[in-house]
């Protein structure tokens, strides 16, 4: 049976597993994990990739990731390329260090998000790395310590997670060492290292679940919107012609295709509009070009004069604007 293509999509939460090969160790001591954490620091930088919780183990690891800008393999590929190298070089050895390719599965925050931070930081207490509970506060090789302030980790979000507990910062770092300590007699919750009907079950979300895929965790709503939006990328393209003389085109104005771009990437409309050469502000122009002119087929000079540019770049605005829909949940779930 074919294996799947992963669910890589922007803004989705992400759980990723990477296993050594059998019998071989992916960090044969703690000098090893301390040079996976310097690489992966910059790369979560330059790919604008959020990471919420992460367990370090001796033969595999855990993240929680959110992209937010780029796929995750933008992540993953240079981080596994440049550490199997590394290692290898280290330890004198030869040949493949990770067991296939790395799993992800796509999750839902509202569900799952606290499970599954839970989840990767009682790792080291399920595994005997750590002998009791309080032990784990110190740990170097997972996130909690950042959660809770013992350590200082400038590219952990840890902010995002702590939301999720109350508005409070006394509060919910209460609740956030209430709830994990809660679950430190949970043993080894399988549930939470995949996806699925079965799973879906297991935790409660449903059920009966409608609609369910190996590769999410979550809710059968959570399970249609992922399938809608593989369904756009994988659509034909569709030229301004075959949408002008369509017989069911969307009217949307210009200055309304702005704001709904605007709202959906964080910014103003008048940052849209202006000549900012931010790439965030660059690639909603290229959004709106591509929405209002080939979508909607408005002319391109009433384009060109919405957003202040040049008649002759709206073509290759648009172009790129295509790329950047199809890969884009936020701008997707617009339905344009």
């Amino acid at each position: 049976m074919p294996t799947l293509a992963r669910i890589d999509q922007v803004e989705l939460l992400q759980h990723v597993i990477v296993k050594a090969v059998p019998g071989q160790r992916l960090f044969e001591d703690d000098n090893d994990r301390d040079i996976f954490l310097r690489i992966l620091e910059p790369l979560l930088a330059q790919t604008e990739t959020q990471c919420l919780a992460w367990v370090l183990l001796p033969d595999h690891f855990h993240l929680l990731l959110r992209p937010t800008r780029q796929r995750l393999t933008t992540l993953m590929l240079p981080l596994l390329v440049a550490y199997a190298r590394g290692f290898n070089k280290r330890h004198g050895r030869r040949g493949r260090l990770f067991r296939g390719r790395y799993k992800s599965v796509a999750c839902e925050d509202e569900t799952v998000l606290k499970e599954l931070v839970r989840y990767l930081h009682l790792h080291p207490l399920r595994s005997g790395e750590v002998a009791r509970y309080k032990d784990l506060e110190n740990h170097p090789w997972c996130g909690h310590g950042a959660i809770i302030g013992s350590s200082v980790l400038r590219w952990q979000s840890v902010g995002e997670v702590l939301e999720t507990f109350g508005r409070k910062k006394v509060s919910r770092l209460l609740a956030y060492r209430r709830f994990v300590k809660a679950g430190a007699g949970q043993g080894e919750r399988r549930e939470l290292a995949g996806g699925g009907k079965r799973r879906v079950r297991r935790l409660g979300l449903e059920a009966h679940p409608a609609r369910c895929d190996g590769r999410t965790l979550g809710t059968s709503a959570f399970v249609r919107g992922i399938e809608e939006a593989e369904e756009w990328q994988r659509a034909p393209v569709r030229g301004r012609a075959e949408n002008l003389f369509g017989e069911s085109r969307a009217v949307v104005s210009v200055s309304e295709v702005v704001e709904k771009v605007a709202a959906a990437v964080g910014l103003s409309p008048e940052q849209v509009r202006g000549r900012s050469r931010l790439p965030e502000v660059r690639r909603a122009r290229s959004a709106v070009c591509y929405v209002a002119y080939v979508r909607n087929c408005h002319p391109g000079k009433a384009v060109a004069a919405e957003l202040g540019m040049a008649h002759s770049t709206i073509c290759a605005a648009a172009l790129a604007g295509e790329s950047l829909l199809r890969n884009d949940l936020r701008l997707y779930r617009l339905r344009w």
